[in-house]
């Protein structure tokens, strides 16, 4: 059997590939971006799981467009826009849904790195090429960035502004209007991808980027971490006229995502106590985040920095002489698993082996204290 080309330079995903060592008996796993499975909003959605089967029509074929109901509730939630929305299998699918609309092979697609790996599997097996781009605090190099626009014909801007995995960075104000403001000029058209926009728990909610652009700005929003990720739903924003491609594309793909499943994030974006929900997410994460930053703090010393973090599910952890790669294969028969830092970075691209990604969002505290000392004996 003879595969593509594309296909067989498809770089592998360290965190699907761990996640079976993962599952291991006494394994403490702070490796892959799971919610806590104590928080999930499972009370909510019981009565609507239940009435469904009063319901056959939900168990039929459905718009690839989306669940109607789940449409209407997406509009509502951004009124300032008049942008259509397309829901998807897990903003996952939507990634592949943009590189299939809008790449072609050698076509050139800038990426923060460190960098989801999810979206520069998506990328590459479109034949696209990536630019690296480095960023700092408060989001990407500006200069870097224009110096793309002008000397080269970039397609795409892939960008997680908010609680950027893997970093946990946040783009300031002034750099979202700044980048909103090139990708104009430049006619780039931005991807944001929004999957942990709503888990900040502390400091104040900054404007998306696709509010300052929209006329040329795709968002990806996902409910995997507010909700269930085991549903597979996502959405996606966008010019219209992208969207009727996409849906297109979806329709060739997989027809339409399953009908229940929407249902079901209907039902629970509109139940009454879902922003309690939302608030109950937040304070349990925040407890989380600072109960791992102080035993890191306390067990590691010197050995480690991170920069803190006010949302999302990571810690980007920086090894003082130490190679993350070495060090996650250590951990691991210690019963730990972590990421390396390489991992979020495309085959071709030049990295220091210095960082791993820890994930706080699904480690009981009790566990904590003992997941900080098993990486400590890695260390």
């Amino acid at each position: 059997m003879k595969f593509s080309r594309h296909a067989q330079s498809l770089q592998a995903s360290y965190i699907r590939e761990i996640l079976s060592a993962a599952s291991q008996p006494e394994m403490i796993s702070m490796a892959g971006g799971l919610p806590a499975a104590s928080l999930l909003p499972v009370e909510l959605i019981r009565e609507a799981c239940e009435s469904m089967t009063d319901n056959p029509q939900l168990f039929q074929y459905g718009s690839s467009r989306g669940y109607q109901p789940l449409l209407e509730t997406l509009a509502r939630w951004s009124p300032e826009s008049t942008q259509p929305w397309l829901i998807c299998n897990g903003s996952q699918q939507g990634l592949d849904l943009i590189a299939r609309a809008l790449l072609e092979p050698g076509d050139q697609v800038v990426a923060e790195v460190p960098a989801y790996l999810g979206a520069l599997q998506a990328f590459q097996l479109t034949g696209a090429s990536l630019l690296p781009l480095l960023s700092g605090a408060a989001g990407p190099d500006l200069d870097q960035l224009e110096h793309y626009f002008k000397v080269t014909d970039v397609k795409l801007f892939y960008a997680v502004p908010d609680f950027h995995n893997p970093t946990g960075r946040v783009w300031s104000a002034e750099t979202r209007i700044a980048v909103a403001t090139l990708c104009r000029h430049y006619g780039v058209t931005l991807i944001e991808d929004s999957p942990y926009r709503q888990l900040r728990f502390s400091g104040a909610q900054l404007c998306s980027v696709s509010e300052l652009y929209p006329e040329q700005t795709i968002r990806l929003i996902s409910f995997s971490k507010t909700g269930f990720p085991g549903l597979r739903v996502g959405a996606m924003s966008g010019p219209a006229e992208f969207i009727t491609v996409a849906e297109r594309i979806k329709q060739a793909t997989d027809l339409h995502t399953g009908i229940p499943q929407q249902v079901i994030i209907h039902r629970l974006l509109n139940h009454p106590e879902y922003p309690e929900h939302l608030i109950r997410l937040q304070q349990g994460y925040r407890s989380r985040y600072q109960y791992l930053s102080a035993e890191l703090h306390q067990q590691l010393g010197q050995l480690i920095e991170f920069d803190p973090v006010e949302g999302g599910m990571f810690i980007w952890l920086s090894l003082k002489g130490k190679s993350g790669a070495q060090v996650a294969s250590r951990a691991l028969t210690h019963k730990l698993a972590v990421v390396p830092g390489a991992a979020f970075y495309d085959k071709g691209t030049a990295t220091k082996d210095c960082h791993i990604r820890l994930n706080f969002s699904n480690t009981d505290t009790a566990l904590v204290q003992e997941a900080v000392a098993r990486l400590a004996k890695a260390l």
